[in-house]
């Protein structure tokens, strides 16, 4: 029998079925469900609000992983979007109701007020034009109120295995390194001062911090050549903070 398959672009194609065709998990599984959650306490935790009812906002938010985190952690005032219905069907099913389909690249078409306290963009700007990635960020800078944070992750081209991780994706349109990623946000209207850039560390035991060494000193001895303008952060991907 002949699978009926989503038409268009090769783009459209994947974002369609993007969780079956990346072949990706879901914290559905328990065991998987742990160690994310783990995750997100070792990188996030620092930047949420005291509030429970502070309005947070997660764009393009997959398959729901870092709202239903955020509601574990007891806050209500939760919202989010995603531009693949497959992906918007697994956040129902986990208890999301709240997220909707939605494509981030139409914000700057639509009216804006500063409403979120904190926004995550995780592992999306690098699926949208880089002509259009400024612009998007100011709409979602727009978003916040006074003193609100945005909070994105990208994938880091200074990693040694960059380019394996650019290319592992079809939808990826760029990447940025700890510099371009500030020249990016300060295009978008935040200040250059109010940007932290981090590494992403992501192990959650012994067993990772080990291979997180090996990959920092694999990446000092690597990048000596390069003198003082040599990348300083090693992880697959950059952990940035901009603060409106």
């Amino acid at each position: 029998m002949n699978t009926i398959l989503p038409t268009g672009t090769t783009r459209e194609r994947v974002l369609a079925r993007y969780n079956s065709i990346r072949r990706r998990a879901t914290i559905e599984d328990p065991a998987i469900r742990r160690f994310v959650f783990r995750s997100f306490d070792n990188r996030l935790a620092r930047w949420l609000p005291a509030d429970r009812d502070a309005r947070i906002l997660d764009v393009a938010c997959g398959e729901g992983a870092l709202l239903s985190y955020l509601q574990s952690r007891g806050y209500r005032a939760l919202e989010g979007f995603d531009i693949s219905r497959e992906n918007v069907g697994i956040c129902h099913r986990l208890g999301l109701p709240f997220v909707a389909e939605g494509d981030l690249t139409r914000l700057p078409h639509e009216p804006a007020s500063g409403e979120y306290e904190l926004i995550f963009a995780m592992d999306v700007i690098e699926h949208i034009p880089k002509d259009d990635a400024a612009s998007v960020l100011e709409a979602l800078r727009l978003r916040l109120k006074s003193g609100g944070s945005l909070v994105i992750q990208m994938p880091n081209m200074g990693y040694l295995l960059a380019q394996f991780h650019r290319y592992g994706d079809l939808t990826h349109e760029f990447g940025v390194n700890e510099n371009s990623v500030v020249d990016l946000l300060t295009a978008a209207g935040f200040s250059a001062a109010n940007i932290e850039v981090l590494a992403n560390w992501e192990a959650t035991t012994i067993k990772g911090q080990l291979r997180d060494a090996y990959v920092s000193l694999i990446h000092r001895l690597v990048f000596l050549m390069d003198g003082a303008a040599r990348p300083r952060i090693p992880t697959k991907n950059l952990l940035v903070r901009a603060r409106a």
